[in-house]
């Protein structure tokens, strides 16, 4: 009988490992595609931002410019 109980809880013990793993790999794999999508939306954002600061710039130097022009004249 004994050997059958070691039997039966080496089985288990190596289906709720596999388990475990198995759940855990799923885990992973559900990280690193929530942190790859994470990251395009943080480079999206970023991109925006430089354009927004890059079309203020020239409109600050173009603002500028004319309100000079229209000092010195």
């Amino acid at each position: 009988m004994v050997p059958v109980f070691l039997l039966g809880s080496a089985v288990y013990l190596g289906l709720q490992l596999t388990q475990l793993k198995l759940s855990h790999e799923k885990y992973m794999q559900e990280a690193t595609n929530r942190v790859i999508a994470l990251e395009a939306e943080i480079d999206a954002l970023q991109e925006e931002r430089t354009n927004e600061n890059s079309a203020s710039v020239h409109s600050l130097t173009n603002d500028t410019a004319t309100s000079l022009s229209r000092w010195r004249w």
